[in-house]
């Protein structure tokens, strides 16, 4: 099981992502959130078993990305830019052992 806690920025609001492997590149996840947008995404994909190759890869055939993590994302969310989207499939990925357990962090610097 992967925690994640984001700190989504001048919205204030938090989310916690809970990413569970569940054997053959494929994972589930559900969050905790501060935000109403982001419960509704939740609604929708949460315990929902995805298969990561899917969510992180295009189609080598067609070089389409085919990613219901992003598709419901941008249906659901007004603001594009928000960190949790990034922070929900890195949380699936290091989930099944695709990537290493590393924060990550953006930082406006003057």
């Amino acid at each position: 099981m992967i925690n994640v806690e984001i700190s989504a920025g001048i919205c204030g609001f938090t989310t916690r992502v809970q990413a569970e492997d569940k054997t053959g590149y494929k994972a589930c996840f559900q969050l905790d959130s501060d935000c109403p947008n982001w419960k509704k995404v939740n609604e929708l994909l949460g315990g929902k078993t995805l298969n990561m190759m899917t969510e992180l890869f295009k189609d080598k055939k067609t070089g389409v990305l085919n990613s219901q993590v992003i598709n419901v994302s941008l249906e659901t969310i007004p603001h594009v830019s928000c960190p949790v989207i990034s922070g929900i499939l890195k949380a699936l990925e290091v989930s099944v052992g695709l990537a290493l357990p590393k924060d990550a962090a953006i930082t406006f610097k003057k």
